[in-house]
């Protein structure tokens, strides 16, 4: 059994150099609007420890893990006459060969002043290699307090 687990945005242990982080705005982009804050560049030469995940830009980090890709993800914000309904969309990619028996994704959201709200997440279970799944993160905040959120995937392999 392979078990592969990460925060939201942060790194697990560190001792795996398959962590990927992409610059992620509102949008799914970073800077020079890739989607991969490495402009493109799959190099997997980054370790990261406490101190990294302290010094991350909030609301700006995407996680991937292994063969897991977040392909695409957006805040989305319909308005209502009494109140906001607040999601994270996105899609996953499992893009090796092998199924993965669990999948997670979570959010953590962002105040303007740079402050983490909450975390929230969902999950599936068997998506195969090559398979999409697309998700759907529901978000119990009022619209105005968020700003910013970062995302992560994981999953197991049994």
């Amino acid at each position: 059994m392979v078990l592969t687990s990460v925060l939201a945005g942060c790194a697990s242990d560190g001792d795996n150099g398959d962590d990927e982080y992409q610059n992620g705005d509102e949008n799914g982009d970073d800077e020079n609007g890739d989607d991969d804050a490495n402009g493109g560049d799959d190099a997997d030469d980054d370790e990261l420890d406490e101190e990294d995940v302290e010094d991350r830009e909030e609301g700006e980090d995407v996680l991937e893990f292994g063969d897991l890709e977040v392909l695409e993800h957006e805040l989305v914000v319909e308005e209502d006459e009494f109140s906001d309904d607040i999601a994270v969309e996105g899609i996953v990619e499992n893009t090796g060969e092998e199924m993965f028996d669990y999948v997670e994704v979570g959010v953590r959201i962002y105040d303007p002043d740079g402050h983490q709200l909450d975390r929230y997440m969902t999950n599936t279970q068997d998506l195969d290699g090559d398979q999409t799944w697309a998700f759907e993160i529901m978000v119990l905040e009022d619209a105005e307090d968020v700003d910013e959120y970062d995302i992560g995937v994981s999953g197991s392999q049994y």
